[in-house]
């Protein structure tokens, strides 16, 4: 491997600090040397400046082996970590991290709402029955279609993640769903004392094999149908390893309040470390009261819970189509759903459900909290229904001149419940809010899909945040130094992506995971209209030393 030279860049090393105009030198994929005057140790001066290309900034070339590149009046940044990253399956296909490496995301961590792609089901018991791809068609909304590879057990997933050449560090989370789901089928009622064990134990030796910790999907079947009992089980063997047990906690509505409590007592009862996903208020009533959750929050820490969270910078989530129903209706699955809505009575009650709250459950009734103008489909595969790609339940249902309730229902049932949602509920100022709490880090919940509509955050999260919400601008609650700080090393200390003498940032010694940016033509370009847009202004990302994205990756042919 080459040695790679940035030659008079302003480097934020990630760890909050000012940042400094420095050269920054890397070697067989570690950063050897940070500092002003740093290259001469590598290339002579007069040699180094006859292969800088003219120009302000963008020159590069190669002497003796070493690749110079001329990085006046540019940044280079640490590569970012996107906390909460539905990219399970996407390491797996052609293209499917494009999306976050071109935002500068060199770490992504997986696991998240309590789904992933392994283990995976096992096989049927019989060569002539069909394999069961019950939690498969569940999640496919979330995760995109799941590779054609087995692994019989977390941690052999755990295993592939470090052993294969996936372009972008993944570092794992073991998802409480199809963990459950081998013991229990996607049956959602409490575990009894046995397979409360053997969950657990599966969790523990998933843990052992190096997952980083438990993702609980506490919104989401059949996690949902979990008691404390057995959550109390799983919270138990990540404390014991000093993990990290995150949720996608049950309600992040009207509940929130109660849906945090009940995390943090899992972490109190155990001792675990608890996080909370993409943690955000949501529907009408509750605009204005992110305040009262930040006050919430700062006083669990107070009382010794170690408690965080992460945010994603939009006023809109994105989710499985199955979860605007209620929840009796995935009791197996998608299966379960499409049963119901195929028939007439039961359709009837089902859709009659939609307009208020669900009793006997904590979970969300997002159609009724906001509406169908406020909902959006994607995803769709049929080619009849190319032309409603991206627009929301009422257009849909004008131009068909029918019930927005009733369209919802045939279009689930055409595409097989495979479509995905984009609803906007989520208070924006809330977001701000929670952005600014010391104690929250940044993830994208990117649902990565390659074709179809998609929310914009799998394209511009991170660039969003620093260009947006980072620096001196309006919406701005960070400073630049804090933003790269919160996206890089302080991501990698919470999750504990290496061991505790490896050095993370732009730092000698540290993994040359590392991004260089123009701060003038840096933006994020994604929106909900048009949201496969990378960030302008980045001229290159190394992931290990190697280069994975950017203008110079395009110049090289390798974008």
């Amino acid at each position: 491997m080459s040695t790679l030279v940035l030659v008079g860049a302003t480097v934020h090393d990630g760890r909050g600090g000012a940042a400094q105009v420095a050269d920054v030198v890397v070697r067989d994929g570690v950063v050897a040397a940070v500092g002003p005057g740093a290259a001469a140790s590598v290339v002579e001066a007069g040699r180094a400046s006859s292969a800088l290309a003219s120009g302000s900034g963008s020159g590069s070339g190669s002497v003796a082996g070493v690749e110079v590149v001329d990085a006046h009046g540019l940044e280079v940044l640490p590569g970012f970590v996107d906390v909460h990253a539905h990219d399970d399956a996407a390491l797996f296909r052609p293209g499917g991290i494009g999306p976050k490496t071109a935002q500068g995301v060199t770490t992504t961590i997986v696991g998240n709402c309590g789904q992933g792609v392994a283990p995976s089901a096992p096989p049927p018991s019989r060569p002539s029955d069909p394999p069961d791809r019950s939690l498969e068609q569940y999640s496919l909304p979330v995760l995109g279609p799941f590779p054609d590879r087995r692994w019989a057990t977390f941690g052999d997933y755990v295993d592939t993640l470090a052993r294969e050449p996936l372009g972008i560090h993944a570092r794992a989370l073991v998802p409480h769903a199809p963990v459950r789901a081998s013991v229990l089928g996607m049956a959602r009622r409490p575990a009894d004392a046995s397979e409360t064990s053997r969950i657990a134990g599966k969790v523990g030796d998933a843990l052992d094999a190096g997952a980083l910790g438990v993702s609980l999907g506490l919104m989401y079947a059949p996690g949902d149908a979990a008691d404390r009992p057995e959550l109390l089980a799983i919270a138990r063997e990540v404390a014991a390893r000093d993990g990290l047990l995150v949720a996608h906690v049950r309600n992040e509505a009207d509940g929130l309040r109660a849906s945090v409590d009940e995390l943090a007592s899992l972490g109190r009862e155990s001792g675990a470390r608890v996080h909370v996903s993409h943690l955000k208020v949501t529907g009408p009533r509750n605009v204005g009261g992110m305040g009262a959750v930040v006050e919430h929050l700062d006083d669990l820490r107070a009382e010794g819970l170690d408690i965080s969270a992460d945010v994603y910078p939009y006023d809109a989530g994105s989710t499985t189509v199955a979860s605007l129903f209620p929840p009796s209706t995935a009791d197996c699955g998608v299966d379960s759903l499409l049963e119901a809505l195929g028939d007439p009575t039961a359709r009837a009650a089902v859709l009659a459900g939609l307009e208020q709250p669900w009793p006997g459950t904590a979970l969300e009734n997002q159609w009724a909290a906001i509406g169908p103008a406020r909902i959006l489909l994607a995803g769709f595969a049929r080619p009849e229904n190319a032309g409603l790609e991206g627009r929301s339940v009422a257009d849909i249902a004008a131009e068909l001149g029918g019930d927005p309730r009733e369209v919802l229902a045939d279009l689930v049932l055409a595409e097989r419940g495979a479509l995905t949602v984009i609803v906007f509920h989520t208070d924006l100022e809330g977001m701000r809010t929670a952005l600014a709490w010391p104690h929250t880090l940044v993830g994208s919940d990117g649902l990565p899909r390659e074709s179809g509509t998609v929310h914009p955050r799998l394209y511009g999260t991170f660039a969003r945040l620093l260009d947006v919400y980072g620096g001196t601008g309006p919406l701005a609650v960070l400073t630049r130094e804090e933003a790269v700080h919160r996206m890089s090393v302080a991501a990698h200390r919470r999750f504990r992506t290496g061991t505790s003498s490896t050095p993370v940032g732009v730092v000698p010694g540290a993994a040359a995971d590392l991004q260089l940016i123009d701060p003038v033509a840096y933006a994020d370009r994604a929106t909900y209209a048009e949201p496969r847009c990378p960030p302008s202004g980045v001229r290159g990302v190394w992931v290990a030393g190697e280069l994975v994205a950017g203008e110079l990756a395009g110049l090289a042919g390798l974008a």
